[in-house]
Formats: structure tokens, sequence, C-alpha cells
């Protein structure tokens, strides 16, 4: 008698072969993560893009650098994006998100009445003026307020084989942490440094559910806005 395989255990074989999970691995508590880089989409780009906006922002109100502000309010507002709702969110701070408005009002203070400088933040806020419309897949941007001594935990669906970006920018100075956990409680990315802008990047193994957390180690409350793909 011929011996046969069950076509059960043919995928099982067939898929560890190929580093895919069968059904059902998810459950078994393996860290959603893959080494591999994963499909980056637009919407990724467009969070890679404001999250270095942010930081040069960051990095021109450090050095009360005009020029240096002026490209990031034109970065920001070259990226359009979708309003994301938090349950349980509280009212948004003042100044949790800048508009470009007011990286612009920055820029103009940071010219010092040097004419030059003041002409060219009027330039610049005159062509961003009109905004940029929202495609159907642009980043999602979800503004919080975050206690002292508190947590923001926000669950997400990501994509199997797909990069999975969150940029994170605090709008005071108090320490804050960004960790990321898939489905199985698994830390898969964090970004400890402090810095007033956060970031992490990952690609899921298989199409799951994540948490990205921010916690507030200092001792006053912050506005945050959170944007991802």
């Amino acid at each position: 008698m011929r011996n046969t395989v069950p076509a059960r255990l043919l995928l099982a074989i067939a898929a560890t072969a190929l580093g895919v999970l069968p059904v059902g691995a998810t459950q078994t508590g393996r860290a959603n993560l893959s080494e591999a880089t994963g499909r980056v989409t637009p919407a990724a780009e467009a969070v890679d893009a404001l999250t270095l906006a942010y930081r040069l922002a960051d990095h021109a109100r450090s050095m009360r650098d005009s020029r240096a502000m002026i490209v990031a309010a034109r970065m920001i507002a070259s990226i359009p994006v979708a309003s994301g709702v938090a349950s349980g969110e509280a009212t948004p701070q003042p100044g949790s998100d800048p508009s470009t408005q007011d990286l612009f009002a920055e820029a103009a203070q940071f010219a010092a009445g040097d004419a030059a400088l003041l002409a060219e933040v009027e330039t610049a806020r005159a062509e961003q003026s009109k905004g940029v419309l929202c495609g159907p897949r642009c980043p999602i941007r979800t503004i919080h307020f975050v206690p002292a001594g508190t947590s923001w935990r926000v669950s997400f669906s990501a994509r199997g084989g797909e990069s999975f970006v969150v940029g994170v920018r605090r709008d005071a100075a108090t320490g804050m942490d960004l960790k990321v956990y898939d489905e199985n409680a698994n830390l898969i990315c964090h970004d400890l440094s402090q810095n007033p802008t956060l970031y992490c990047r990952v690609t899921p193994i298989w199409t799951g559910p994540v948490s990205v957390v921010v916690t507030n180690h200092g001792a006053r409350g912050a506005g945050v806005a959170m944007v991802t793909n």
C-alpha cells in the first residue's frame, strides 16, 4: 500500500520551508516581527517624512534657526493627514501638533528683524496657504493628552510583510518613551531616547493587531501627536 501524507501536514511543511507561519501560529507566542524589510507604502513614506520634519522643527527651535524652521514647516504642509480618534481620548492641548502657520510664526521670531529672512518666511507662508488633499491611504494623526506618570495605548492593524511606521511628538519638556507590542505582548520596537520626537518601524510577519504605547515618565502632562500608516 502506498503511504500518503495528509494535505494539512504538507501545507505545514511547505509553510515552514518558506518561512511563512501556518494558520494558528499567531497563538504560539512567537514575536510577529520579520527580519526582512517590508513593503513600504506611500503612507509609510509620508510618516517617515513627517517624523523627519518634526525632528527638524525640534532642531530649528533649539538653535533658533529661521531657515531650518521654514523647511520643516514646508515639509509638514506638503504632507496631508487624516484625523484619528483614540478611545477615551482627552481634549487635545494647544501646541501638541503645531500648524504650519505656528511654525512660520516661530521662523519669523527667529529672524530677529532680519528683513531678508522675514521675506523668506512670508514667501513660504504664502506658498503653503492652499493646503493639500488627503488620499485614500494617507497617514493617520491622533492627538492626545498624556498626564504625568501615565501611558497612552493605541491599537492598530498591521499588514503582514508591510512596514508599519509610527512617529510621536510631544509638546512639553517631559521624559517619554515609545514602545510597540504585537498581539502576543512581545515588545517588537522601542525608542527610549526621550527626544521630543520618537520613532519606530517594524515589519510584521502576519497581519494582526499591534499596540503602540507612549509612557510619560515626567512630572508634568504633555500633548502628544501620533502619526502612523
